[in-house]
């Protein structure tokens, strides 16, 4: 069984006020002092069965997560132990607005709830939380595991776009970092992270699965519809389905044959990157091509579509050929 944690890019998971309330007191109701300006804040418990968690539940506009593209993959870690205890231990947090659970923290919870029938989903839920209580606590209740770097690419730009259309102005990188308690280079990676192609992400069981590493390769490749073309010289990794009687063991056998399955897809995505990116020798036919198949020592010729690239080694040139190039750059060949 591999317990190692995984490693994630943001802050370090830390308990909260709410916490330590939520572990002494098993009242319905619950009141913490506001961490931006010490009001009162009131938690009230709330449970919900599960074929009404997509009905009454969204995703806060401020969770880290991406709700849309949580998976049985994305869960597997706390399946079992939700399918076991019939609904999750650990309460949701959330805001209650025109109706809805805003979830601030525990969005792997309540789906995981939701695909698990008769189970129930466990709240704590506040009421007019101000804007930036709201951005603090969803930076701050990812108690179990922290959104990988993908989550949080993806729910930043829907963040982004929403805070763009209800403003003036489009909000900047500084902006979002102030907001979200990331710093500024992270948020652009992330924006530049949720513009890679759904066909190449797609093709991992959930958004947890993908490396940063490779993230900053692809990157750096999205243009020119390359990556939609490279995606489909892949399979996708195949989806999992359980049928309820899986043990805890056999559950983290699943979860880590995802987990080779999806290094072994990254390793030989940047192979086939490398090799399509490699300098191949370009075809070249025009005057220069008798000196192009010269090997000269101290310089360094190199075919392109336009000509010829050449680099010179000074101390390693003849220097005779050395003066000569100089008298012809300086124009004074006869």
């Amino acid at each position: 069984m591999n317990n190692k944690k995984r490693n994630v890019i943001g802050r370090k998971i830390s308990n909260t006020n709410l916490d330590a309330l939520i572990t002494q007191s098993a009242s319905d109701g619950l009141t913490e002092q506001s961490p931006i300006d010490g009001r009162d804040i009131k938690w009230e418990r709330v449970t919900i069965q599960s074929h009404d968690v997509f009905n009454k539940c969204i995703k806060s506009i401020y969770n880290k997560r991406s709700f849309d593209d949580l998976s049985l993959a994305s869960v597997l870690d706390i399946y079992h132990s939700i399918k076991s205890s019939n609904g999750n231990t650990e309460p949701v947090r959330a805001e209650l607005v025109n109706g809805k659970y805003e979830i601030l923290g525990g969005l792997r919870r309540a789906y995981t709830v939701s695909i698990l029938p008769n189970t129930k989903l466990n709240l704590i839920v506040a009421k007019d939380l101000t804007e930036k209580e709201r951005a603090h606590f969803a930076r701050v209740m990812d108690e179990y595991a922290e959104p990988s770097f993908m989550d949080k690419a993806k729910s930043i730009k829907t963040l982004k776009a929403k805070l763009d259309s209800s403003s003036d102005k489009e909000i900047t990188g500084l902006e979002l970092s102030d907001i979200l308690g990331m710093k500024k280079s992270n948020v652009y990676y992330a924006l530049s992270y949720a513009n890679l192609p759904a066909e190449l992400i797609g093709l991992f069981p959930a958004l947890k699965y993908i490396a940063t590493p490779l993230l900053r390769e692809l990157v750096k490749h999205n243009k020119d519809g390359y990556l939609e073309s490279l995606a489909q010289q892949f399979p996708a990794i195949k989806p999992i389905t359980l049928t309820g009687n899986e043990t805890a063991e056999e559950i983290n056998d699943i979860e880590e044959g995802l987990q080779k399955s999806s290094k072994k897809l990254q390793v030989d995505l940047l192979a086939k990157i490398r090799a399509d990116k490699a300098s191949a020798p370009v075809s070249y036919n025009g005057k220069l091509k008798d000196f192009a198949n010269q090997e000269l020592a101290g310089i360094k010729i190199k075919t392109t579509k336009s000509g010829l690239s050449i680099t010179i080694n000074e101390s390693k040139v003849d220097p005779k050929i050395l003066d000569k190039l100089i008298t012809v750059f300086n124009g004074n060949e006869q």
